[in-house]
């Protein structure tokens, strides 16, 4: 079981910026090369999936397309769900129909 040992994002970017330093240290280190090349994958690999972690937290999943344009508005990127390209331009659609009605509140 992979544990997370903390739930601050900013904090979950600076250990996975150490795991990046040390896969650069690894490869420089007095080792064999397969040695080097493992103890690199390895720190990357914990960086990414520390990255990835870092990322999930950060997204709050919202239902309200007024919330959605409110965020839009504000700089903030939004990720749509949906099941197909059909789906994508119907809820951008919808928003830009929100947007010229008057948008978020």
């Amino acid at each position: 079981m992979h544990h997370i040992p903390t739930r601050n994002p900013s904090a979950l970017q600076d250990r996975a910026a150490a795991h990046r330093a040390m896969a650069a240290a690894a490869l420089r280190a007095d080792s064999s090369l397969s040695v080097r090349l493992r103890r690199y994958n390895h720190h990357m690999s914990v960086a990414r999936s520390l990255e990835a972690g870092a990322a999930q937290q950060q997204t709050t999943p919202t239902r309200d397309p007024r919330t959605a344009l409110a965020w839009l508005k504000a700089g903030k990127s939004v990720r749509i769900d949906s099941l197909n390209l059909r789906d994508h331009l119907r809820h951008v659609r919808a928003l830009a129909a929100l947007e010229a009605q008057g948008g978020a509140q």
